[in-house]
C-alpha cells in the first residue's frame, strides 16, 4: 500500500489500527495492551482510545479499566453483512429448523400485498399445497403474509389491503380489514403470526418476522405442516418458540441488536 502520498490519512490508519487489535481472543485489552499492539506510546494510544470511546466505537469497563468495542463497531460490521445475500445467510438457519422440527421451512419476502417465496426446505413430509421458490401468495391468509404486515396500523392495512371483502380461499380465510386488524393485534403480543387452513385446508404454519439492523421488517419465515399430523395447540405450544427463536437468530445475523444477549 503506497502511504507516501497526500491523500493517506495517518491519523485515520492509526485509529483503525486500535479497533484492529480487538478479536475474538483478545475481546477486551487494557490501555498498555492496545498500545503494545499498535506500536504506539502509552498518551498516544490514550488519545486514539479517548475519541474513539466519546464517539461510541469503544467502551470501558469502570472495574476493569479495560476496552472492549462498542455498539458502533459491531454496527460497522453488521453493515457489511447486510450486503449479503438474504437468502444464503438465512439457509443454514432454515435447513436447522427443518432438521429441528422435521417440517417445511420457508422464506418469503413482501411484493405490495403478495409475499413471494424465496427460500424452502423440505423434509420428506410434504404439506398438501404446490409451492416452490418464485411462487406468489396473498399476505391476508398466509402465515408469512400477516408476519409481514404486523408493523401495519389499520388505515396502512386499508391503503394496502382495502376495506374488504378479500379473496375466499377456504371457509377459514379471512376476509374483512377488522378481522385482520384483530388478528394481527393478537399476533403482536406472541410475536408470531398463524395460518390456520386459511389458504387451503388440510395446511397449518407459522410464521415470524426477519428484522433488519433498523428494525425493519426484511423477510419472514415458518413451519409449515399437515393439519392432520398436527393440532394448532401443538403448533403454538412447540413449534412457534422455534419458528420465533430461528427469526431472531437471523435478524441478529442481519445487524438488529435488539435480540443480543
Amino acid at each position: 500500500m503506497d502511504r507516501d502520498n497526500r491523500y493517506f490519512i495517518e491519523a485515520l490508519h492509526r485509529g483503525l489500527r486500535v479497533l484492529e487489535a480487538f478479536s475474538e481472543e483478545n475481546s477486551s485489552l487494557s490501555l498498555v495492551e492496545i498500545a503494545d499492539a499498535c506500536g504506539l506510546d502509552k498518551s498516544t494510544a490514550f488519545r486514539f482510545v479517548h475519541t474513539l470511546e466519546e464517539l461510541g466505537y469503544l467502551e470501558r469497563d469502570p472495574d476493569s479499566k479495560r476496552y472492549r468495542p462498542g455498539l458502533k463497531v459491531l454496527k460497522l460490521g453488521f453493515s457489511a453483512i447486510n450486503h449479503l445475500d438474504l437468502v444464503q445467510l438465512a439457509h443454514p438457519y432454515l435447513k436447522a429448523l427443518s432438521q429441528e422440527t422435521d417440517e417445511a421451512t420457508n422464506m418469503a419476502l413482501r411484493d405490495g400485498s403478495e409475499i413471494v417465496y424465496v427460500a424452502r426446505i423440505s423434509p420428506l413430509q410434504l404439506v398438501n399445497i404446490n409451492l416452490r421458490v418464485g411462487s406468489r401468495l396473498p399476505v391476508h391468509c398466509t402465515s408469512m403474509g400477516k408476519a409481514h404486515l404486523l408493523d401495519l396500523e389499520e388505515p396502512a392495512l386499508e391503503r394496502l389491503l382495502g376495506k374488504g371483502p378479500f379473496q375466499a380461499f377456504t371457509p377459514h380465510t379471512i376476509t374483512g380489514l377488522k378481522e385482520l386488524v384483530a388478528d394481527l393485534a393478537q399476533a403482536r403480543r406472541h410475536e408470531y403470526t398463524i395460518g390456520d387452513e386459511e389458504l387451503a385446508v388440510g395446511m397449518r404454519s407459522v410464521a415470524a418476522p426477519v428484522r433488519n439492523a433498523t428494525g425493519e421488517i426484511a423477510a419472514a419465515i415458518n413451519v409449515s405442516v399437515s393439519s392432520a399430523r398436527v393440532s394448532r395447540e401443538e403448533l403454538e405450544a412447540h413449534l412457534a418458540v422455534a419458528v420465533v427463536e430461528s427469526a431472531r437468530h437471523i435478524s441478529t445475523a442481519l445487524g438488529n441488536i435488539e435480540y443480543e444477549d
